[in-house]
């Protein structure tokens, strides 16, 4: 490992962050990796919901000290929509509305205040 690439893992805001193993998740990766609930199949150009949520397996705190700042949405690389959000809100949950004329993976962004910012991907088909 180079030491760009230690210095990087010990920081919690370098890079995108996401479960090592997704099927033996750390209830720290599951309470920060958002999970996308969307169709598994949808039509290019008709609408439908994607809901993120942030914390679904192991609910994350919503403290001044410590939560969710935003939520990004991306269709592969092309950016979708941005949630801010506040302590004040008691739920790290957003739907979204989407219509893609192209379908690729949906992937999502959450930034925690303290830990940085944490991916979850879904695919879909048409």
């Amino acid at each position: 490992m180079s030491e760009e690439s230690k210095t990087c893992e010990a920081d919690p805001f370098c890079g995108i962050k996401s479960a090592k193993d997704p099927a033996n998740a750390t209830d720290f990766e599951k309470k920060h990796t958002p999970t996308i609930k969307a169709p598994d199949t949808v039509k290019p150009g008709e609408f439908f919901d994607v809901t993120i949520e942030v914390g679904k397996a192991v609910s994350h705190p919503n403290e001044p000290g410590h939560f969710i700042q935003w939520i990004e949405l991306y269709s592969g690389p092309t950016f979708i929509a941005r949630v801010d959000l506040t302590p004040a809100l008691a739920d790290t949950a957003v739907t979204i509305p989407v219509r893609l004329e192209h379908l690729h993976p949906l992937k999502a962004i959450a930034r925690c205040n303290l830990h940085g910012a944490w991916l979850g991907e879904k695919n879909i088909k048409a």
